[in-house]
């Protein structure tokens, strides 16, 4: 009896939705964490006196200045694990135009080593800076726009990675699996 070949590509692909499937209910949790901590501090922060509450009130009504508060860029920390998600490989600290990575303290990163030199650096973010570099070339976007990267080292050891307008969701989640993926191909421990 002949055996189906394409039942080792499927045992693969189900390997790999099994794990990402873990991934988005680690994630999951994560986040019902920060709602439960965020409800806290609102529940905590919207019981007043009377005597405050009327200390805040302001004296008079006829002000006509607008109140303007600066805005502040929404910061969200992803934490990256290795695949079995038992070792803290990096932090991500994401804003809607940046995403900062910042290695686990316990790591050394030999950025010169090729999973993260010609995989994550050349064949990743160097995909994005292509594809960039060519919207501005064709006047779909300016260069402040383009999709930039700067990799801190010292003596060839990551210290942390900028990543400046990467533009979404789609490319968020290519960056932070092939970033796990070389991370946990080059890792050191101190």
């Amino acid at each position: 009896m002949m055996a189906n070949p394409q039942i080792p590509v499927l045992l693969e692909l189900k390997k790999e939705l099994e794990e990402e499937l873990q991934d988005l209910r680690a994630r999951s949790k994560k986040i019902e964490e920060y709602i439960r901590t965020i409800d806290a501090s609102i529940t905590t922060g919207s019981f007043a006196t009377a005597d405050s509450a009327i200390a805040k009130t302001p004296t008079s009504t006829t002000s006509t200045e607008p109140t303007t508060t600066p805005e502040v860029p929404e910061l969200r920390s992803i934490e990256l694990f290795n695949k079995a998600r038992e070792l803290e490989l990096a932090t991500l600290e994401v804003t809607e135009q940046e995403i900062r990575c910042i290695p686990a303290s316990h790591a050394i990163y030999d950025i010169k080593r090729g999973a993260f030199a010609r995989f994550f650096v050349e064949r990743i973010l160097g995909k994005f800076q292509e594809e960039d570099r060519h919207k501005v070339e064709a006047g779909e976007m300016t260069w402040e726009d383009a999709f930039d990267f700067d990799v801190r080292a010292d003596d060839g050891i990551l210290e942390e990675i900028i990543i400046r307008n990467y533009r979404g969701e789609v490319r968020l989640t290519e960056i932070e699996r092939a970033l796990r993926w070389a991370l946990e191909k080059i890792y050191r421990a101190r």
